[in-house]
């Protein structure tokens, strides 16, 4: 069995949040017991987690390395595989261990401690020339969760070091995370979907494997609407609106018996030789939405109005549709009155302002007026009379 020292702190960075998710979605493929300070688990847990891992998701991880990481040699010299290394991409890597999963034995005890030397942070090593340079992907925080005034490391630049098994480990946190890549104004945008640091904290102070296993139907089912979802727009307010909304979330909560799922949405993006963490966007599933609330003083069937909400916001709906070329110079006529329904939709349903709905339902008419036909039809009169029948 190996014992995993759980000493790194539990926090919003992203090297926490990669790294603990690798840890917990290494727990749902193995037998384990844990808490929050250590797991015991199989020795062969990584060998096993990276047998399983799915070709199309691994396909789908369109991620390439910075012209200084080396990773994707050097892993393979500390795994004694000689004469194996991947092309300079996050899929290329993740596949290749997969197909060599057999080798990825684990030693018996992995500490995940920060250290730091003089110049160096180190993580489960002595120095340096045990471990791997982490790729730059892994040091996005730049060291943030080190810097203090009484500390003299706060102007100087720190090289970052793991060993073999905390990087096999975070790549599968890179894996079980990742959400989906779009392409916006000649930039690449990189999404990765975590459970938030205080989620972490209750699954490992829980320990309970089946608990963990439901959190994971939850936020994978998120990512899969997230995915749908930012490859139309990548506005927050829909993102956030459409996730509370979905019916088949609501459905799951209710199915798993959880009261909540809090969720953190990184969304980095290449600069450089380095990556750039443009946002972080708390996301919470709740089985009983404040909106519902709101919706039970003024509506005939809250059910209903959050269904059609939820039809209104998915991908193949005119909402999205129009959004999806809000940025481009082809963008429809009336994109900016339907980017202004679903700001006001936000404030009704997140918020519960019902000035918002308000907001949302003239900012609907506002789109109609542009697109009507002869006969003064248009998509949007069709939504605006499918909700009046709800009021």
């Amino acid at each position: 069995m190996v014992k995993v020292k759980l000493n790194l702190p539990v926090d919003s960075t992203f090297l926490s949040e990669v790294i603990y998710e690798g840890i917990l979605f290494s727990i749902l493929k193995s037998i384990s017991s844990f808490n929050l300070r250590e797991i015991i688990i199989e020795q062969d847990f990584l060998s096993k987690a990276y047998e399983g891992l799915d070709e199309a998701k691994i396909d789908s991880i369109r991620i390439v390395m910075s012209g200084n990481d080396n990773i994707n040699t050097k892993i393979f010299e500390k795994l004694n595989l000689s004469g194996v290394r991947s092309r300079k991409t996050y899929y290329d890597l993740i596949k290749l261990l997969k197909i060599h999963s057999s080798s990825l034995m684990s030693k018996e005890e992995i500490d995940l401690e920060v250290k730091t030397t003089k110049k160096d942070v180190l993580i489960d090593i002595k120095n340096k020339k045990e471990g791997i340079s982490a790729p730059q992907l892994f040091k996005i925080d730049r060291y943030t969760g080190i810097t203090s005034l009484d500390t003299e490391y706060t102007s100087q630049q720190l090289t970052f070091y793991f060993s073999k098994d905390v990087a096999l480990i975070a790549l599968l946190g890179i894996y079980s995370s990742f959400v989906t890549s779009i392409r916006q104004q000649q930039q690449t945008y990189c999404y990765f979907l975590f459970f938030s640091p205080d989620e972490i904290v209750r699954l490992l102070s829980e320990g309970k494997r089946e608990l963990i296993e439901k959190y994971f139907l939850i936020k994978n089912k998120a990512a899969k609407e997230l995915r749908e979802i930012i490859g139309k727009s990548s506005f927050n307010e829909l993102i956030i609106t459409e996730i509370v909304l979905n019916i088949e979330l609501q459905n799951m909560m209710v199915k798993e018996n959880l009261d909540k799922v809090s969720l953190l949405l990184f969304k980095i993006a290449p600069e450089g030789q380095t990556y750039k963490i443009y946002e972080q966007i708390p996301i919470t599933v709740f089985r009983e939405t404040a909106f519902y609330k709101i919706a039970e003083k003024h509506f005939r069937d809250p059910v209903k109005l959050s269904e059609r909400l939820s039809e209104v916001l998915s991908p193949d709906g005119i909402v999205l549709k129009t959004l999806s070329a809000l940025n481009r110079q082809n963008k429809a006529e009336e994109a900016d009155n339907v980017l202004k329904a679903i700001q006001n939709l936000y404030r009704f349903v997140i918020l519960g302002d019902l000035q918002g709905w308000f907001g949302f339902l003239r900012e609907l008419w506002n789109a109609h007026e542009k697109k009507k036909d002869n006969k003064g039809r248009s998509k949007y009169f069709g939504l605006i009379r499918d909700f009046a029948y709800l009021t």
